[in-house]
């Protein structure tokens, strides 16, 4: 008899081992993570904290709508006439400008002349900024300057400086092949403090 109660105690005691092994985990998860939570939370000493004042805070109020309906006294009207000129428009043509890779001898910059004319920016001097400003010339075979483009402007009026300085300078005009060519020249502008 004493084998039958040991088999039945056995079969009962192993789930009950389970769960109490399973309780114990349970507790033993909860126990921890409560005392890390208590271990995050700290304390503040209000004795040394700062006081923030509220001081510009507006009441917030909502705009009016605008009315429906405006009415507008006086309109000028459109012009319908078309007003003809004899005089030939010409808009800039890029593609008369060869490639700088294309010419034989690049144009020669007058660059005491550039110098003389740049003024340095003032904001950019007060600040002791440097740059460098790199523009595209369209130099026809005249040597005159008919077009600039700012590739790369460092900002702070460094690239205005430089286009203004470069305008109504002649050059010595680009070559191709023995003939003066109109070109598309790359051109750096360089700013220094001394």
């Amino acid at each position: 008899m004493s084998a039958a109660i040991i088999s039945n105690y056995s079969r009962l005691a192993r789930p009950m081992i389970f769960i109490f092994a399973l309780l114990l985990h349970v507790a033993a998860i909860c126990f921890f993570s409560i005392k890390q939570k208590e271990e995050d939370v700290q304390t503040v000493d209000f004795s040394q904290a700062d006081v923030f004042k509220l001081v510009d805070v507006q009441e917030y109020i909502q705009p009016k709508e605008p009315q429906s309906e405006e009415i507008v006294v006086q309109q000028p009207k459109a012009s319908e006439r078309v007003l003809e000129t004899e005089k030939k428009v010409k808009d800039f043509d890029e593609s008369a400008f060869l490639p700088q890779h294309k010419i034989s001898s690049v144009p020669v910059i007058p660059i005491r002349e550039v110098l003389s004319k740049i003024e340095y920016p003032p904001m950019a001097l007060r600040q002791g900024i440097e740059a460098v400003v790199y523009l595209e010339l369209f130099i026809d075979s005249k040597g005159a300057i008919k077009n600039i483009k700012v590739l790369k402007d460092p900002g702070h009026g460094f690239a205005e400086a430089a286009v203004a300085a470069l305008k109504g300078i002649v050059c010595v005009p680009a070559n191709a092949n023995g003939k003066n060519c109109a070109v598309r020249y790359r051109y750096p502008i360089k700013f220094t403090l001394n």
